[in-house]
């Protein structure tokens, strides 16, 4: 009977990490955070602003190319990208590389805040909670705690990235 239990309790647990998907904490700004599926992301670094290869005659949210395991990659401003302000000079730059259906894009952000877990239940239209500016970007956001989070859609940022930023 104990181990019945047992085993009613794990596949409980197993069903409960299933439902609560992964998702990266990106600070943007000193008052918002948003979250990026696990699943677009495929690696986070913290690099040196030289380590950019600046490309003249770009828009201000090309912040350069990026050599990730020897593919050139574009490196794009998130913040300015989503129309807030540009990120802050610093020494160092956190770095978010996507796997997109058109290849590795990198985005430059303030910092990563971690790894939340969320249900899928939890996720709502961002309609009306956010300036239109961000909605094509936005898959949905979610009150928790800390306050409200905004859901990015990596696939659609790469979308533009690619379309108006770097034709």
């Amino acid at each position: 009977m104990m181990a019945e239990a047992g085993l009613w309790q794990e596949s409980e647990r197993r069903q409960d990490q299933r439902q609560n998907v992964p998702y990266l904490r990106l600070i943007l700004h000193r008052e918002l955070t948003a979250l990026l599926p696990m699943g677009e992301i495929r690696q986070v670094l913290v690099i040196s602003p030289q380590q950019l290869t600046v490309i003249p005659n770009m828009p201000a949210v090309v912040m350069g190319l990026l050599n990730f395991r020897n593919r050139v990659v574009w490196v794009f401003d998130l913040a300015l990208l989503l129309n807030l302000d540009p990120l802050q000079e610093s020494s160092l730059l956190t770095i978010v590389v996507l796997q997109t259906s058109k290849g590795h894009l990198a985005l430059a952000l303030s910092q990563v805040g971690g790894v939340a877990r969320l249900s899928e239940s939890l996720i709502q239209s961002p309609v009306g909670t956010m300036s239109a500016a961000l909605v094509p970007y936005v898959k949905g956001c979610c009150r928790l705690e800390e306050g409200i989070f905004y859901i990015l859609d990596g696939e659609a940022i790469a979308e533009h990235c690619w379309a108006n930023c770097v034709r």
